[in-house]
């Protein structure tokens, strides 16, 4: 039975108002650096665990993949089938425009992960997860239940996530706490701030889940996955906490983990 979430429809509103700030502040100039045989979003972290997952010849899924460019990325690195699943149906249109631009083969899919379906169970030896997926994820147990589901035998989850930790801090400057660790409670935010575009707007809510290490982990054991590597970085790729970034003392701001699915020769 799939999973719905009352919140899905809302973040997609809110998704489809940024992505015409996001056109206007790097994705025109990106259509032309798509076109490069040697494009790449990868950091020296993705560079290095993307050698160790070998991507050549492997089928591979990006969930909320935004406008698809890390999935460019991926299929230039040497992937064979790739597959880009988003809800917002205006971001899907900046990633097939990108994708035309790449001259690369990828395939486009508007959906809310909850409700794919089961049209592509068993087909992928890869799920990419990046960036700010899991904090629009009500569910983390249905979410994990179509990891599952999408994965072949042996398949693997690679995920280069932003750490939770970083939603304690205070935005602008990370001077204090101001959020709990162990809140479980939704966060909604309404009139912020774009984190490409600081002077743009963008009015809609959005609605926000805080998912601590512990509950990820939690899902990846219990769904019987086999964790092969797990670390954590004083960097940020989030945009969020770049005020962290310059002081001598530092929490974890991102974190990769790559977990193996059952059953692989």
């Amino acid at each position: 039975m799939e999973y719905r979430s009352k919140y899905s429809n809302l973040n997609r509103i809110h998704w489809n108002e940024r992505a015409p700030v996001h056109q206007k502040k790097y994705v025109d100039e990106l259509v032309l650096e798509v076109a490069k045989d040697d494009f790449t979003t990868f950091d020296f972290v993705e560079q290095r665990l993307f050698k160790k997952i070998k991507l050549s010849g492997k089928s591979v899924a990006q969930i909320n993949c935004n406008n698809a460019r890390e999935l460019i990325s991926v299929k230039k690195a040497g992937a064979d089938r790739c597959v880009g699943i988003d809800i917002s149906d205006q971001f899907i249109q900046q990633a097939k425009a990108l994708v035309k631009a790449s001259n690369v083969e990828v395939e486009l899919v508007c959906s809310d992960i909850y409700e794919l379906g089961d049209a592509y169970d068993n087909q992928f030896d890869l799920l990419y997860i990046t960036i700010g997926v899991l904090g629009w994820l009500e569910n983390l147990k249905a979410f994990f239940d179509i990891l599952d589901k999408l994965l072949k035998p042996g398949g693997q989850i690679f995920m280069y996530e932003m750490h939770p930790i970083l939603e304690l801090f205070e935005e602008d400057s990370g001077s204090k706490i101001v959020n709990d660790y162990f809140n479980s409670e939704l966060y909604v935010e309404e009139n912020e701030r774009d984190y490409f575009d600081y002077n743009a707007i963008i009015k809609s809510p959005s609605y926000w889940f805080h998912h601590p290490m512990s509950e990820i982990f939690e899902n990846v054991i219990n769904h019987g996955f086999h964790i092969t590597h797990f670390d954590e970085y004083a960097h940020d790729i989030s945009g969020g906490g770049e005020f962290l970034s310059t002081q001598e003392n530092r929490p974890p701001m991102c974190f990769s983990l790559i977990a193996t699915k059952a059953g692989g020769k």
